[in-house]
């Protein structure tokens, strides 16, 4: 999508403020409300400025640093409000404006923006003089998955929110309460039915548009989401009122049984689609690092490109230089945890031991070790030569104090070493992908898991596997040996992509997660595994977000989260 960036004001204002006196000026021409309506072109214009809500990923602190996959060289309330589980409704940390950047377009007021932008839209759509029904209808049907997107963006923070299907405007009542977490399920799934359903979208061929697939996987995700262990045992919220609002109080297993069987269907459906693994490098660790580097494959299924027409600063090539190593001429902020370098398995499947490899701990791994992630004498291109990284203490190039906060390991996965990076070389120009097939065979193991059809979840994840140059899981695993197997495969294949820190929550796990973050140190002779955050603590109030106490001053009707005042 290429917008004109006067076009996309003129979007933003609307979506904003509703105003139609003056919107923007264009060369010779002025345009208010009946000017943008009464053309299709800025109608469809519009709906491009939506697009642009969708969260970025690679902001100046990554997702992965609000749990155990990263940890940023500075000390920052930023991410220590999350990670020593301190968030307030009067300082949400990452979770609202900050400097950083962090969860940009999670937060509540980016969320809603764009859900009124959706809503004026369908309140305007009927005015549009479209050249033909078939592209109302198709807009009509992305705007129908915009709007599911930006209300799982909520849900899977707060549970429970505020429904809206037409735009809040001046004047109008703004003391409107939560719905219940049910209703937030349903409402989004109504919506990504739609999309579903939509004819013209199901021939639509543009990935970074709506699309039958993008719908499918994101319905899977949702009703996986919603049929979790954190949204059923509901004990983590103690002597809390208003369990309607973050789950299902009467649950039943008939009825975690059927949110379940949804997400199962609604990944079988989508694995209909005609996506696949991209799968065309016999070497394993190469090809898992050039599936993120491709412009197009079969594994992408809703992508955003970030290229510096629409991002001019911040774009696909920003983590190379934030997250990259010292020598690749990066910042190194948001370096990787020995606590995930660690669950990467041993190429034969073995679970990996440091005390027992610690003295060559990077031969013979999971070829996705070598491909997310960059360690002592890892070969890299720095300072434009053939190299290697050296986190060798002192005086290793790539070398981070402890002080701040380095853990020896870096980010590789994203980043592409032929062009180089922001400041010494060419821009990269890959999308980033938003939803990919993996995690969509990923959804249908786990919900297969939970209905006890375990050798289907074993092949999915075999299929995973055997692209990731991994062998079968033995056939006689199962129980919680599988489980813990797919959990691990799941933390493993999508690192860093931003799931982490909801699957934590949603499985109820997160006191495992929230313990001291680790690091390695290399003295020229020997590995040592070092301690580089021992401040990482877990409370239970932390399973949802607090919403934020200047909300529930504009509006009395909403309830606050559990153990928060």
């Amino acid at each position: 999508m290429k917008q004109n960036f006067k076009l996309i004001i003129i979007a933003i204002v609307i979506a904003c403020t509703g105003c139609s006196d003056y919107l923007d000026t264009l060369p010779g021409d002025k345009y208010d409300d009946a000017s943008v309506w009464g053309n299709a072109v800025y109608a469809e214009q519009f709906v491009f400025n939506i697009y642009l809500g969708i969260p970025y990923p690679y902001q100046w602190y990554m997702s992965g640093a609000l749990v155990d996959e990263q940890v940023p060289n500075q000390v920052d309330g930023i991410v220590t409000r999350v990670t020593e589980s301190n968030l307030t409704p009067d300082d949400l940390g990452a979770f609202a404006d900050n400097w950083g950047a962090c969860m940009q377009g999670w937060w509540w007021n980016d969320a809603y923006t764009n859900i009124r932008a959706c809503n004026k839209f369908f309140e305007k759509v009927d005015q549009v003089p479209f050249p033909n029904q078939e592209k109302k209808e198709q807009l009509t049907a992305e705007v129908h998955f915009l709007r599911a997107y930006f209300y799982y963006v909520l849900m899977a923070q707060y549970g429970g929110v505020i429904l809206l299907d037409k735009p809040v405007e001046m004047g109008d009542n703004y003391t409107i309460p939560r719905s219940s977490f049910e209703e937030t399920i349903n409402f989004i799934v109504d919506d990504l039915d739609a999309a579903i359903n939509s004819e013209v979208l199901a021939t639509q061929q543009d990935k970074t548009r709506a699309t039958v697939g993008a719908a499918l996987a994101l319905k899977s995700r949702v009703l996986l989401y919603a049929a979790s262990d954190m949204h059923h045992d509901l004990s983590w919220a103690g002597s809390y009122d208003h369990l309607d609002l973050i789950g299902y109080p009467n649950s039943t297993t008939a009825l975690r049984r059927s949110l379940y069987e949804g997400a199962k269907r609604a990944a079988e459906l989508c694995m209909d689609q005609g996506y696949s693994l991209y799968n065309v490098n016999a070497d394993k660790a190469k090809n898992f690092s050039d599936l993120f580097l491709q412009m197009s494959s079969a594994e992408q299924i809703f992508i955003t490109k970030y290229d510096k027409l629409n991002w001019s600063y911040w774009a696909t090539d920003w983590p190379a230089w934030i997250t990259g190593p010292p020598s690749y001429g990066g910042y190194a902020l948001n370096t990787v945890t020995a606590n995930l370098a660690n669950v990467f398995e041993n190429i034969d499947g073995t679970p990996f031991d440091w005390e027992a490899q610690r003295w060559d701990p990077y031969s013979g791994r999971d070829p996705r070790f070598e491909a997310s992630i960059l360690h002592n004498y890892s070969h890299w291109y720095a300072w434009g030569y053939d190299n290697w990284i050296d986190i060798a203490s002192p005086w290793g190039v790539d070398y981070v104090t402890l002080e701040k906060q380095g853990t020896g390991y870096f980010m590789k996965k994203f980043i592409s070493p032929l062009e180089n990076n922001w400041y010494y070389g060419t821009p990269q120009p890959q999308p980033y992908i938003q939803i990919r097939y993996a995690e969509v065979l990923l959804n249908y193991a786990e919900a297969c898991l939970a209905l006890e059809e375990e050798a289907a979840a074993r092949s999915k994840m075999n299929d995973i596997r055997e692209r990731a140059g991994m062998p079968e899981i033995p056939a006689l695993e199962n129980g919680a040996a599988l489980l813990k197997r797919y959990r691990n495969e799941r933390r493993v294949e999508l690192a860093f992509e931003g799931h982490r820190f909801f699957d934590v929550r949603r499985w109820l796990i997160a006191p495992e997660a929230y313990v001291p973050a680790k690091g390695v140190n290399f003295d020229y002779s020997e590995y040592k595994e070092i301690v580089v955050d021992p401040n990482r603590k877990w409370n239970n109030s932390h399973y949802l977000i607090p919403i934020q106490r200047t909300e529930i001053n504009k509006n009395t009707a909403l309830i606050q989260n559990p153990h928060y005042k």
